[in-house]
C-alpha cells in the first residue's frame, strides 16, 4: 500500500462557537461583574480557570464547541504533499486561493460554516496560529497519485479565506499531529 502524507504549515485560524450551559453562562457572567470584566474578555483568562477550580473546564478548550479551523490565505503558509516518503507537490496558499485562473490548477469547494451573513447568536473564540497546523496521511492501493483526485474545502470569516479539509477520492485523511503557537486570540458575543 502507498501512503500520502500532507503537511500544512503557515498561519492558521482556530474559530470556536462555544456551547454554554445557561446556568454556567450565568454563574461565569456574574464573575465577570464582579471582577469589572466583559464577559469575552473573562474567557480568555487563562487564570480564570485556574480560579474557577472546576476539574470540567482547566483551560479554554475544554469548553464544549463547534470548532472550525485551517490555513489562512497568507504568503507564509504552504501544503506540502509526500508520497511514499517523497515531496511531489509544494503548493504556496496564492495558488490554491486564486480565482482568477482561466483553468484552475486544483478541485476547490466553497463551504458556508462561517460565512460573514450567515453568523449564528453566540460567543465565539477566535484564534490565530502559526506553525505546523497539519499533518495528515492516508494510505491508498494505488501506487500513482493524481491531483486530480485531491478535494481541497475552503471557508470564509470575516472577509478571510482558509482552507479547512483536504480530501483525497473523497477519503478524509487521518490526521497525524500539528504544533502551533498562538498569535492573537479574541472574544465576541453575537445576541
Amino acid at each position: 500500500m502507498a501512503k500520502i502524507k500532507i503537511n500544512i504549515f503557515g498561519e492558521g485560524i482556530e474559530i470556536r462557537q462555544l456551547q454554554l450551559e445557561p446556568d454556567i453562562y450565568h454563574h461565569w457572567n456574574t464573575i465577570a461583574i464582579k471582577k469589572g470584566l466583559l464577559f469575552t474578555d473573562l474567557l480568555l483568562d487563562p487564570f480564570f480557570y485556574h480560579n474557577l477550580q472546576d476539574a470540567r473546564f482547566i483551560e479554554l478548550s475544554d469548553i464544549n464547541s463547534n470548532l472550525i479551523s485551517g490555513m489562512v490565505n497568507t504568503p507564509k503558509s504552504i501544503i506540502e504533499i509526500w508520497f511514499n516518503r517523497l515531496k511531489v507537490l509544494k503548493i504556496q496558499s496564492q495558488e490554491l486561493f486564486n480565482e482568477m485562473l482561466l483553468f484552475p490548477l486544483f478541485n476547490i469547494e466553497k463551504s458556508n460554516c462561517f460565512s460573514t451573513n450567515k453568523v449564528e447568536k453566540g460567543v465565539y473564540v477566535v484564534q490565530k496560529t502559526i506553525g505546523l497546523l497539519s499533518s495528515e496521511q492516508l494510505e491508498i492501493e494505488s501506487h500513482q497519485l493524481n491531483i486530480d483526485d485531491f478535494n481541497f474545502s475552503i471557508s470564509e470569516f470575516e472577509n478571510v479565506e482558509f482552507l479547512t479539509k483536504i480530501k483525497y477520492q473523497n477519503q478524509n485523511l487521518n490526521y497525524i499531529k500539528s504544533d502551533t503557537m498562538i498569535t492573537s486570540q479574541k472574544a465576541f458575543e453575537i445576541k
